[in-house]
């Protein structure tokens, strides 16, 4: 399998997303693979927030929580953003070919 993505968590471990949208976790010697997918894209990219692992295609967005990958539960107009995430000064950014909106970790705001 390919490697797409990489994600260093606050967890603890590196998340790996690879080909079909399959996730490794792991540190050091010990990984092993918690989902396993037959997604068309894979993760364009995966960022530590808000206490979990977000994850991003231009299908939508997921995040990982207790070892356990999950559509997010975002509005509609958020995951129309959907392509590729960013972390900085405290917020997170979504954005992909139909906009961009950022999160703060309580609201979203569309800002494109």
């Amino acid at each position: 399998m390919y490697f797409e993505s990489v994600c260093c968590a606050g967890d603890g471990y590196v998340y790996i997303g690879m080909q079909s949208g399959s996730v490794m976790r792991g540190r050091e010697d010990s990984w092993e693979i918690i989902h396993r997918d037959e997604m068309t894209l894979a993760f364009k990219d995966m960022v530590w927030y808000d206490g979990k692992v977000w994850c991003t295609s231009d299908y939508g967005l997921w995040v990982i929580e207790n070892g356990k990958l999950k559509e997010a539960d975002v509005p509609p107009e958020v995951t129309s953003c959907s392509g590729n995430l960013s972390v900085g000064d405290g917020v997170m950014l979504l954005a992909g070919m139909y906009g961009a909106t950022v999160y703060d970790g309580r609201e979203w705001q569309r800002i494109l």
